[in-house]
């Protein structure tokens, strides 16, 4: 009788702690949701002026920057292509607060998501995407992806546990409340269209997994978001993990001195510059 009662009181000892470590994990990860997007702080500028210059000066740059989200280099491709109009389409999507709806895609993991979040712009082969709307329970381990067809709107990426590396559609990464567009620095575009195809043949297919060690050579056996990208640029020789360590993050990533930031939505740009 006593053994029964001593296992009685282990049984609900057990179960009591396994509901109380589940309601951590949801109050964890109900902790996170509020970092999704962040929204301008500031007041939303007319352009007009800046815009109708023939040659913009860094001041210019930097207000645009804080309206729009936009790097120098994009500001100056649209302005090319298409005058100030997608400038200024820029500035609504940033100064806009998206409805935000947050989906599971594994037991553990989540992605959040807006019906309108922002055109990814000037865009080119070989950029790199990264955004944070991405957690396992309150940690946001984030995403990251390889522009492989910028004209088509192609993107390589290991998406999630159970999939296989693979070439999907762009249109997923402009409903992301907050993301993040790299190209890598001081190198031609076509040296980065050249490396985006060499890893959309070798990295393509690839089974997901999540604690892949970086490795040089060949075709890795397994890979995630951050790593593949990783695998891709260096295989050509460009280390993109900033802090060296054995496993690469997609905030690895972001925070590598050899990439130069295109542009930053539903993120204070204050932060980045």
């Amino acid at each position: 009788m006593v053994l029964v009662r001593a296992g009685r009181h282990r049984f609900w000892k057990i179960l009591c702690a396994a509901f109380g470590i589940f309601f951590a994990l949801l109050l964890w990860t109900a902790a996170a949701e509020p970092g999704a997007h962040w929204s301008p702080d500031y007041e939303k500028a007319d352009l007009s002026g800046i815009l109708s210059k023939e040659t913009l000066g860094s001041g210019d740059y930097r207000a645009l920057f804080l309206q729009t989200g936009l790097s120098p280099f994009s500001i100056d491709t649209l302005r090319l292509q298409s005058g100030a109009a997608p400038i200024l389409q820029a500035q609504e999507d940033f100064f806009m607060t998206p409805e935000i709806t947050c989906t599971p895609n594994t037991p553990i993991s989540a992605e959040e998501h807006t019906q309108h979040g922002a055109r990814l712009a000037a865009l080119e082969d070989g950029d790199i995407l990264i955004t944070p709307c991405s957690h396992t329970f309150g940690w946001r381990n984030g995403h990251a992806a390889l522009v492989v067809d910028a004209a088509q709107g192609l993107v390589l990426e290991a998406a999630v546990l159970g999939e296989n590396s693979a070439v999907q559609p762009i249109g997923k990464w402009e409903t992301y409340p907050a993301v993040l567009v790299f190209r890598l620095r001081g190198v031609s575009a076509e040296e980065r269209a050249a490396l985006a195809s060499a890893a959309c043949q070798r990295l393509c297919n690839v089974p997901y997994g999540l604690l892949c060690r970086k490795r040089c050579g060949g075709v890795p056996r397994s890979t995630h978001c951050a790593h593949l990208v990783w695998d891709a640029f260096y295989a050509c020789g460009f280390d993109l993990d900033s802090n060296g360590g054995s496993v690469v993050t997609p905030h690895d990533l972001a925070a590598s001195p050899l990439l130069e930031l295109k542009q930053v939505y539903g993120i204070d740009p204050r932060t980045l510059s």
